[in-house]
């Protein structure tokens, strides 16, 4: 479905026009024949313009017209590179005119000034360089005039100008039958609490602020089933009996007043129209039916955003009586707006579980599969892919409906939703109308996110950069910057639901699945995403149309998969994402041929493991975005400052990075430079502060000698967000910080001023002073939001640090301070939330110079304190010591961490308190009386935490003990009652034998737990005491999923006196039914023989982990039997001689040994055995192995190691298809490789301490090297 990517066509066109007329084409104007050949693109760019919706709207229907626009869209990218590159010319022309002057020349008159620079402009442009360039841009032009003039011709034929339709709408929306009121609520799932908070806001008697009726909007993407849930509350009986008069409307697209008006009093008093009626009479006959009467009115699919409309529909509304409510089904927020909706109801997607429901009953008749078994799985994975909607549910349910082949219901599986008739799929006309009725420049942003992948979450800013990257926000409205513009596009489409916000982090959006294919059917053929980190290993082609490319990032990527991309010469966006973020590898290869695609604007190789950029790098004379995040490069290569177009650079998680340009001053296009983490980096080039652009400046450092000074910053005058200033121990002159003037940077949310030494209570005298001085000088504007002050050296905090003038900051940190002697009266900043405390080892006591004097309740908004790594801290004097008010009446994380020699008593009153941490405070006595609402409790490395016997843990979810001994008294923890515990880590726990005084008080305090791990604990005999024990083996709660027992050093052979932990649950029956995952890790247990004689359970164990046991003889009893068994590691067990007589389970996944005499065995017994196993690894044991045995071909990853006589691997070839990963490590005598050769599917290759395979393999050796070049990683 292509031709919809011709739909932004309009702002493409739109946009050459007004490049036609912008200042950097100026300078070639002057060529008559250039500004004759312009007017002419202008005029016949005008005359497309007036035909283009036209043409959008028939492309559907007529072949013709999809190929005119194919060759016109074409044309507009060819079109916009030429005046690219005239612009790009201009801009180096321009710069070269200014290097006189910026190379420090002395000065000169005015009149010499002018002449030198008329002189320079004429050298310039008659230079062999600039004449070579206008000959061939001359060329270009009349090649482009041509295929302009050729578009008019065919234009002629197929369009008539006179025939126009306005822009944004469509005469192909297809039209929808209008909704009712009446709903089958018996096939309704999954709405009941939806309908119970809409019923409950009907029956409130409230009227709105302004004394109209309020507006309840029911918002949501199309086909998540708002008119279903309007429904329903309109059928509800307890608001048919609330209201007196109900009216229902379906109002569509068409916001016509009158036809809404008619249709109202329609629903009241059909009787009472007539068909001359105008909207005057409508109305005064509707006000008269409304007046004193109680009303409910239902407005169903509302689209419209205008004010005024909604104004004039309204004027009849106001005589209802009080109580009267008006319910509006939208799925743009910006109709909620402008009805006064505050705030509009969400409606979320449905779970899997009940869009089952919708689909088993519109497909089978039935709630459930009970009498379809077999179509039970691609049933559930059916309603999997419906994503929530019930609509989707419902359509691909009608076309099952009567089928009980489960072939047909695979193919309805496999099938995309949008390759399905549309005469039975509703899906696409509720989702397409959605973007038909978007403008043109916002339809381009959409179709341009079709290359983020499904489930992506992406910031607001990352998308916003990539737009402006590809000139979609050029167009800059009443002076705004292209990010504000960026910024309410980002906004509007999520307002219509198209964008939604993540649930897991709100600063990200994500789109849904179908709204995702929304945007791809919207792309066509210019835009295409490789889904699977595979995909292309079979030489995919791509067509010369292609503009715009993005994947999922794979581990290895070579030619296999990206040659064909490289090919594609008029490519502008190479952009490889992923998922879950981590290092991959890039052929050096691949990266040379993309350095060849000279049109790109948008080149990200983001969290590749590059080490060096190459020179051919500055040939990207288009690139606007440069992303290098979590690459390993070193240096930036000065070619990049030849990158006249540049306005972003990403530099992200560049951990070696060490310099960036020599020279940056060319970058004068330059906006965002977003260089976070950066923690090699020395210094700023010299004259970074000529790029006055610049909006993000994540961090500066300041140069020692040859770099930036901290002067530089003052010409930085537009910087916003985060700024981090490093090194500022190399700041030599107080004036330095004086210029600088952080004050005037009104714009900077956060900022973190660092000093990189980290001074402790030993510092250079005179050089505190200075940083003292300097500190106090670079005081930031007072509507900054976020500060962190590091490595601090002077003795003392400026006065401004605590200042309530800091109104608006929220989050502070002061770290590594080490000479300050006290805290800055923070308390006193109304408004701080976050405070962190570290490192400040000259502080001993925190009292009221850290409260303030200027507030009656110190901390008046702070939820987070943390204190870490106080090295000399010993008291903490609470704010309510002889008074009446106490201070963090909202704290609801603290966390001690590392302040041993802390003592005496903390504040006893936190009556908000979610979460405390305490570690490493061996001193510390806690007599909090007062946590009512602790869900997290995490006590580690502590000898003397008291806990008063008062305190209610009832509201405690999580545990974490961690190295404690007897000495901590945890009164009331075990013994009051723990009703909502989930999680409880116990480790090392060395004295403790049991952690419960009764069963019964087991039972009560983990009926909801469903996690428990419990590690290294020696003395641990059981949960309860060992009377209870003896009685009755206590049952796990039922809902545990998950449970580790690891780390014991006792004998566990099922004697009493050892771990019976695990004793106990050998047996089935003791293991609860919800339990997921166990574990079980045995490492250094040097008494450990032998495994209970009845084995281990077979039905829960996954993961089974055998190291360092040097007594022991024996594995586990019926390892075969193991059925849920998948990672089996064991290693290091000298005595152990004994192979399983069955073998081990064949459906492991994951198997290691080490260092075992039953390596032999195994290899006898048969690897090939295994039909699921995907990751091998052996390490010695087997020490005659000359020949490599027979491996699974299910293999994906391999690993030999420690094989003195191994000599040929004669297994390992083209028969192992899926192998990946092979890794050889000392192997002496390893010479040879299959003479298949090594598997084509190999990504990764690595030899250490082979060094006859490694010789057969160098780049100067013929042997193996023709066989390896195909490998992303080869290292040796």
């Amino acid at each position: 479905m292509s031709f919809i990517g011709k739909a932004v066509l309009s702002a493409s066109v739109e946009l050459l026009i007004e490049k036609l007329a912008s200042q950097g084409l100026e300078l070639f104007k002057r060529h008559k024949k250039l500004k004759a050949d312009f007017i002419k693109w202008k005029g016949m760019l005008e005359m497309i313009q007036a035909v283009l919706a036209d043409a959008e709207d028939r492309q559907t229907r007529e072949k013709s017209v999809k190929m005119w626009l194919d060759n016109l869209q074409n044309l507009a990218y060819d079109a916009e590179d030429v005046l690219d590159e005239f612009e790009t010319e201009a801009l180096r022309r321009e710069l070269l005119r200014q290097e006189p002057a910026a190379a420090g020349q002395p000065s000169l008159s005015a009149n010499t000034n002018k002449l030198r620079k008329l002189v320079h402009t004429r050298c310039t442009n008659l230079s062999p360089r600039s004449i070579q360039f206008e000959s061939m841009m001359t060329s270009k032009i009349k090649g482009i005039t041509a295929r302009l003039q050729d578009i008019i011709s065919t234009q002629k034929g197929l369009l008539d100008s006179k025939n126009v339709i306005s822009v944004g709408k469509s005469r192909d929306v297809g039209q929808r039958l209008p909704t009712t009121s009446l709903v089958n609520e018996a096939k309704v799932y999954g709405r009941e609490k939806d309908k119970e908070a809409i019923v409950e806001l009907l029956l409130r008697d409230d009227l709105r602020a302004d004394d109209g009726f309020p507006v309840i909007s029911i918002n949501g993407m199309g086909g998540v089933g708002k008119t279903t849930l309007a429904q329903l509350v309109y059928n509800d009986d307890r608001v048919q009996r609330h209201f007196q008069i109900k009216a229902w409307t379906c109002v569509s697209e068409d916001f016509d007043v009158s036809r809404v008006t008619k249709s109202i009093l329609r629903s009241i008093a059909d009787d009472q129209i007539k068909d001359d009626d105008d909207l005057n009479s409508l109305q005064v006959k509707l006000k008269k039916q409304l007046s004193g009467k109680k009303i409910l009115l239902v407005l169903d699919d509302v689209w419209n955003e205008n004010y005024e409309n909604w104004s004039i529909l309204s004027r009849p509304f106001g005589v209802g009586a009080p109580g009267s409510k008006i319910v509006v089904t939208t799925r743009n927020l910006g109709v909620a707006e402008s009805m006064g909706v505050d705030p509009a109801y969400q409606l979320k997607e449905l779970s899997n579980d009940d869009c089952l429901c919708v689909l088993t009953q519109i497909s089978l008749g039935a709630r459930d599969f009970n009498m379809h078994q077999s179509l039970k799985e691609v049933g559930e994975k059916i309603a999997m892919k419906c994503r929530g909607l019930p609509l989707a549910a419902k359509t691909l349910g009608g076309l099952l409906r009567g089928r009980d082949d489960p072939r047909d219901w695979e193919f309805v599986l496999n099938t995309d939703i949008w390759n399905l008739r549309e005469e039975s799929c509703n899906i696409l006309p509720a989702l397409r109308v959605s973007y038909h009725f978007l403008a043109p420049q916002l339809k381009q942003c959409f179709a341009y996110c079709s290359l983020v992948p499904k489930d992506y979450e992406f910031q607001e800013e990352e998308i916003i950069l990539l737009w402006t990257a590809e000139g979609f926000l050029d167009q800059e409205y009443n002076g705004r910057k292209m990010e504000d513009l960026g910024r309410e596009f980002v906004w509007e489409l999520h307002s219509r639901s198209l964008f939604q916000q993540s649930s897991k982090d709100a600063s990200r959006f994500v789109m849904h699945d179908l709204i995702n294919d929304l945007a791809r059917w919207a792309a066509g053929e210019l835009y295409f995403r490789m889904e699977d980190a595979l995909a292309g290993e079979n030489g995919q082609e791509f067509s010369q149309s292609l503009r715009h490319f993005s994947y999922i990032r794979g581990g290895y990527d070579g030619k296999n998969r990206l040659e064909s991309i490289c090919g594609v010469k008029h490519l502008r966006t190479f952009l490889p994402m992923k998922l879950k973020y981590g290092g991959t590898f890039l052929a050096w290869s691949v990266l040379q041929m993309l350095l060849n695609l000279p049109r790109l604007r948008v080149f990200s190789l983001r969290g590749y493991c590059i080490s060096k950029l190459p020179n051919e790098i500055g040939n990207l004379k288009h690139l606007r975005f440069l992303n290098l995040s979590g690459t390993s490069i070193q240096f930036l290569p000065d070619s990049i400052n030849s990158l006249y177009n540049l306005y972003t650079i990403l530099l992200e998680d560049c951990y070696w990075l060490k310099k960036l340009c020599q020279d940056m001053g060319n970058l004068t296009k330059l906006h965002h430079l977003i260089n976070f983490n950066v923690l090699s980096l020395k210094e700023m080039p010299k004259g970074f502060g000529k790029l006055t652009c610049l909006l993000t400046l994540r961090r500066f450092v300041v140069g020692k000698d040859s770099g930036s000074s901290l002067r530089e910053l003052r010409s930085l005058m537009h910087l916003q967000g985060t700024l981090q200033i490093s090194m500022l121990e190399n700041v030599k002159d107080v004036g330095d910080a004086s210029e600088a003037q952080l004050n005037s940077k009104v714009n900077l949310k956060a900022l973190l001023l660092e000093w990189s030494a980290r001074p402790r209570r030993v510092c250079n005298l005179n050089q505190s002073e200075f940083q003292t001085c300097v500190l106090s000088i670079l005081k930031p504007n007072q509507a900054l939001q976020e500060l962190t002050i590091l490595g601090y050296g002077g003795t003392k905090f400026p006065v401004w640090l605590g200042d309530p003038s800091f109104s608006k900051l929220v989050l502070l940190r002061v770290l590594s301070c080490g000479m300050c002697t006290s805290l800055p009266p923070v308390g006193q900043l109304l408004f701080l939330k976050h405070l962190e405390i570290s490192g400040m080892d000259g502080v001993k006591s925190v009292g009221p110079e850290f409260y303030g004097d200027s507030c009656s309740v110190p901390f008046p908004s702070l939820e987070t304190l943390r204190f870490h790594d106080m090295q000399e801290w010993e008291e903490w004097i609470p704010r309510g010591a002889g008074q009446a008010v106490e201070g963090f009446p909202k704290l609801q994380m603290l966390s001690l961490v590392g302040c041993s020699e802390l003592q005496g008593t903390l504040p006893e009153r936190f009556p908000l308190l979610k979460k405390l941490v305490i570690v490493g405070c061996e001193q510390l006595l806690v007599t909090i009386q007062c946590l009512p609402v602790l869900s997290e409790l995490h006590i580690d490395g502590c000898r003397r935490v008291v806990f008063s016997s008062l305190i209610n843990f009832s509201s405690l979810k999580s545990i974490f003990l961690r190295d404690i001994a007897n000495q901590v008294v945890l009164a009331g923890l075990f013994e009051q009652g723990l009703p909502k515990l989930e999680n409880l880590q116990i480790c090392y726990v060395h004295e403790q034998t049991y952690l419960w005084q009764s069963e019964t008080r087991l039972l009560h305090d983990i009926s909801s737990l469903n996690q428990l791990q419990i590690s290294g604990c020696s003395q641990l005999l059981s949960l309860v005491t060992e009377e209870e024990h003896d009685q009755q083996q206590p049952e796990l709660p039922c809902r545990l999923q998950f449970l580790e027992l690891s780390d014991w050093e006792q004998d566990i052979r099922g004697s009493s006196s050892g771990c019976t932990c695990l004793t106990s649950f050998s047996s089935e029956s003791e293991l609860p039914a919800t339990l997921e995952h166990l574990e079980i890790r045995v490492d250094g247990w040097p008494n450990l023989e032998s495994f209970p004689e009845e084995g281990l359970p077979s039905t829960k164990l996954t993961e089974l982990m055998i190291w360092s046991c040097e007594n022991l003889k024996a594995l586990p009893n019926s390892m075969h039997n193991l059925t849920s068994l998948l990672h089996l590691e064991i290693g290091r067990c000298p005595s152990l001689v004994s192979f399983p007589e069955d073998g081990f389970p064949t459906n492991l996944q994951s198997l290691e040994f080490e260092d075992l005499k039953i390596s032999k065995p195994l290899f006898q017994w048969g690897l090939n055995r295994f039909n699921s196993l995907r990751k091998l690894k052996i390490s010695g044991g087997f020490p005659d192995l000359v020949s490599s045995p027979r491996f699974p071909a299910s293999l994906t990853e391999l690993k030999i190691s420690d094989m003195p006589s191994l000599e040929r691997l004669s297994s390992i070839g083209e028969n192992l298809t899926s192998l990946k990963f092979l890794d050889l490590d000392n192997c002496p005598k390893l010479k040879y490789f299959s003479k298949q050769g090594l598997p084509k599917s190999l990504l990764r290759l690595i030899i250490d301490e082979c060094p006859l395979i490694e010789k057969r393999c160098r780049m100067d050796n013929a042997k193996y090297w023709p066989m390896i070049t195909h490998i992303p990683c080869v290292r040796y």
